[in-house]
Parts: structure tokens; sequence; C-alpha cells
């Protein structure tokens, strides 16, 4: 039994205020809400936990990936030194990546901001449910 809870007598039944009541009826509300967030946490962490050795494996093929598109980068600007100086040609590739980045970093923004919006409209819809449940 928590701590703050007052174990009840049948033969004196009167000895508590309605404040003392109420104080622990919100004492266990408070309770029972910060034991189903510790538990919303460990699930959380469980489910984490499987995705680990996915995670491990995805970085791995992203660092091999960044690798592969450098060692390509670097072909192309020999390529191009064949017709041109190198500083040239390595110039050109750097603008061409530059270029390429910004356009994606454009396109990942413009997708997290309506990722977030429509997750902002999901959560106040949630909620407006739960304070007004449907008759």
């Amino acid at each position: 039994m928590h701590s703050r809870v007052q174990p009840l007598h049948p033969e004196r039944p009167a000895e508590r205020s309605v404040a003392q009541v109420l104080a622990d009826v919100a004492g266990n509300l408070q309770d029972i809400l910060s034991a189903q967030i510790r538990l919303a946490q460990v699930e959380a962490r469980a489910e984490l936990r499987t995705f680990r050795a996915a995670g491990v494996l995805l970085l791995s093929a992203v660092l091999g990936g960044l690798l592969s598109a450098f060692f390509l980068l670097q072909a192309v600007v020999a390529a191009l030194s064949l017709v041109m100086s190198v500083w040239l040609a390595a110039l050109i590739v750097a603008v061409a990546m530059a270029l390429t980045c910004v356009i994606l970093l454009q396109l990942g923004v413009n997708l997290m901001r309506r990722r977030a919006a429509a997750i902002a409209a999901d959560v106040k819809e949630r909620a407006r449910c739960t304070v007004q449940p449907s008759k």
C-alpha cells in the first residue's frame, strides 16, 4: 500500500474528511500516471532494442555508400582532368555536388515540415476525441 494511503477501518468510517479522501484520490491518480509513463518508457526501450541490429546494418550500408560516392566523384574528377585542369574539374564536381545537396536538403526539410504538421494535426484530433468522447 502506498505511504500516503491510509488504511480503512470499518469501525471508524467517519474519521476521514472529504479533503483527505480527495487528497488520497489525487495521490493515487498521480501514482497511476507515473506508473503508466514508466511502463511506456520501458516498452519503448524494448522496442528500440529490437531495431539495434538493423540500425547497425543500415549505418554500415550508408557509410559504404558514402565511400563509394566519394570514389565515384574522384573518378569523375580524374576523367574531367583529361580535358581540363585538375582544379577546374574538381571545382565543377564540387559545385555540382553542392547544388545536389541543397536540392536534397530542401526536399527533406519540406517533407519533414509536412510530416510534422500531419502528426500535430493527428495529436490534436486524438486529444479532442479523448476530451470529448463521441456518443
